[in-house]
């Protein structure tokens, strides 16, 4: 895995591009309609992602497979090695905002994310305890099936194992989430989140017999 770094703004937005391709043509299980039923244009996901890819690279904490950039990767959490300031937060808020449709429909988009008891990440917070999270995880169309996303999970695996934290994630569909159960992940549990738009959160968590460790002392 490489960091990404020493980019131009023109490279960072083909990055972007990519991966928003790959959010907008992704087919959902019939149970799910996932992102799409909040972006609906190939437009509007573009402006979404961009948002996100940006600020992650300004932070340092968005990786690729590869010099080939078959996938890509962005962290947050203990372990990430950076993180996103103000100024590229509030920049990542307005674009948002102009993809989701205004205030209102963000509104709603947030509501409805971190309803039914919240996000994993805000609930492993209130617990106080420290994690690894993937904000995004994505590998190019051309490459899809060709062992890319284990490659890219296992590296989140290890940086969390050498900080003795789980790794969290949550997605917006069915088969998305079984992939991640069958690549180490645990489903920790499905949040109802309006009408045909459920959050799977995952967690992977740290053990340290595992490891060959013996278990911290509290």
């Amino acid at each position: 895995m490489i960091k990404l770094q020493g980019l131009t703004g023109e490279q960072v937005k083909q990055i972007s591009a990519q991966i928003a391709e790959a959010f907008y043509d992704y087919k959902y299980n019939e149970d799910d309609t996932g992102l799409i039923k909040y972006i609906p244009t190939g437009e509007a996901m573009f402006i979404y992602i961009d948002a996100i890819v940006q600020a992650a690279y300004k932070a340092g904490v968005l990786y690729t497979t590869s010099e080939y950039q078959e996938g890509y990767m962005m962290l947050s959490g203990e372990g990430a090695g950076g993180r996103i300031g103000i100024v590229d937060g509030l920049k990542m808020i307005a674009a948002e905002k102009k993809a989701l449709g205004g205030c209102g429909n963000m509104k709603q988009f947030i509501n409805a994310c971190f309803s039914d008891g919240g996000t994993i990440e805000t609930r492993m917070q209130k617990e106080k305890r420290k994690f690894l999270r993937i904000e995004m995880l994505v590998v190019r169309k051309e490459y899809q099936g060709q062992g890319y996303m284990r490659k890219m999970m296992e590296y989140a695996y290890k940086i969390a194992e050498d900080h003795q934290v789980p790794v969290i994630l949550d997605t917006d569909d069915k088969d998305k989430a079984a992939r991640y159960v069958h690549l180490g992940m645990k489903l920790d549990r499905i949040r109802s989140c309006g009408e045909r738009f459920d959050m799977y959160d995952l967690i992977r968590e740290y053990d340290a017999e595992q490891q060959g460790e013996s278990s911290p002392v509290s």
